[in-house]
């Protein structure tokens, strides 16, 4: 039925995605992927986890974006292993969802986005396409996991950010979206009873000790160690790539055709450090 929805009741289309789905999960192993032990970078650094219930039942998933470093993943793990363990979530996701249908059937879930201290590291092109990845692989494979997506704490850059993850997500996806603003705080108890949202976000849920994260069910990340880096870049490929020599200078002119571009750049030194500088040409010739 899940899947009829996702595509909006197209026999055809329904069946095909079932065909994927089923391919999908033979290459996944989702089967037994909840035995699945992640690395344990992931483990301590991946800034996620699931935490209380909304008022139907429906389990929640956090996302803390400030304590994110997915290049310190990314530099840590394989691409696979870090997407394996976006998976496993959307697994026990689901499981949480069959063992809170005992009374009513609770097939959806909670996102809440916590996009406090989003900056550039955040729009680093390996993490953006990394998480465009796992949107294509949610759209095609949980459909209708999605009751809505709560972002809170949006800072400026978010729109910059959403716009680059935008073409990878449907219509009606984007329209689960709900963005409270600044009284988020406020709002959130409209979706999530306060006993089930923990003091961080506005309710009265801590854990034992009191600590009004609930570190005991959300991880908050943070930077990884240098320690766990298993190669010192990712392989990025750009539409172009320029050597410049020592003591030498190179000057780039990008016309900008419309709002909402984005600028990005990586840098690569054997040994000296690199100055480099972003400036704004109006029509006028200024700068």
């Amino acid at each position: 039925m899940s899947g009829q929805e996702a595509r909006s009741f197209d026999l055809e289309k329904s069946d095909d995605m079932l065909w994927k789905h089923v391919k999908f999960r033979k290459q996944q192993d989702l089967h037994n992927i909840l035995a699945w032990q992640p690395p344990e970078v992931v483990r301590l650094y991946n800034a996620n986890g699931i935490c209380g219930h909304d008022s139907e039942g429906s389990p929640v998933w956090y996302h803390i974006i400030r304590g994110l470093d997915l290049r310190g993943l990314l530099l840590s793990v394989s691409r696979q292993e870090l997407l394996r363990a976006e998976f496993q979530s959307c697994e026990l996701l689901l499981q949480e969802c069959e063992q809170q249908s005992q009374e009513n059937k609770v097939e959806k879930i909670i996102a809440v986005f916590d996009f406090e201290g989003l900056s550039q590291r955040h729009l680093w092109k390996p993490g953006v396409e990394f998480a465009q990845e796992f949107l294509t692989a949610l759209e095609a494979n949980y459909p209708e996991m999605l009751e809505n997506i709560i972002v809170v704490r949006a800072s400026k850059l978010f729109p910059v950010a959403f716009n680059l993850i935008k073409p990878y997500i449907t219509e009606e996806m984007r329209r689960k979206v709900v963005i409270p603003g600044d009284n988020w705080k406020q709002e959130l108890p409209k979706f999530i009873s306060p006993d089930q949202l923990p003091v961080e976000f506005g309710g009265i849920m801590a854990d034992p000790d009191g600590n009004p994260k609930c570190l005991t069910k959300i991880n908050y990340g943070g930077k990884v160690p240098r320690s766990y880096y298993l190669r010192n870049q990712v392989r990025v490929q750009y539409e172009h790539q320029v050597t410049v020599g020592r003591g030498s200078s190179l000057q780039v002119e990008n016309e900008i055709l419309f709002p909402g571009c984005v600028l990005r750049w990586q840098f690569s030194s054997d040994e000296a450090d690199i100055g480099f500088g972003v400036f704004l040409k109006t029509r006028t010739g200024e700068r």
